[in-house]
């Protein structure tokens, strides 16, 4: 069910593991967007990780894309803004990782970043 979260300061939705946020009250059909993305997301997860692990790996050091998988934690899907960010990665428990997506498929992602 959609709830808006005060922290988070979106209207969030958990589906398959995953959190989508937006920044106004999404239309009737958020939950098959959800559903569509979510999809996508897990298709592409090799991808996505592959992407990710240059950055990951110079800050925590050497990991497989099992290990990297394991520790990002669920992911926050920002479908308007097109970002994913992991607030509960467990490489450490200071950072957010996050990086943008272009595209629906999650092919064409860019600007991974570790703040904290």
């Amino acid at each position: 069910m959609m709830e808006f979260n005060e922290d988070l300061e979106q209207f969030i939705f958990e589906y398959n593991g995953m959190i989508f946020a937006w920044d106004e009250e999404p239309g009737e059909d958020y939950m098959e967007q959800a559903k569509t993305i979510s999809e996508k997301y897990n298709a592409h997860l090799n991808l996505i990780v592959e992407f990710m692990m240059p950055g990951i790996t110079k800050v925590f050091g050497k990991y497989c894309s099992d290990e990297i998988k394991e520790k990002l934690g669920r992911p926050v899907i920002d479908y308007n803004n097109g970002q994913v960010n992991y607030l509960e990665q467990s490489f450490d428990d200071t950072h957010i990782f996050t990086f943008e997506f272009l595209d629906d498929e999650f092919k064409n992602l860019q600007y991974f970043s570790i703040d904290g």
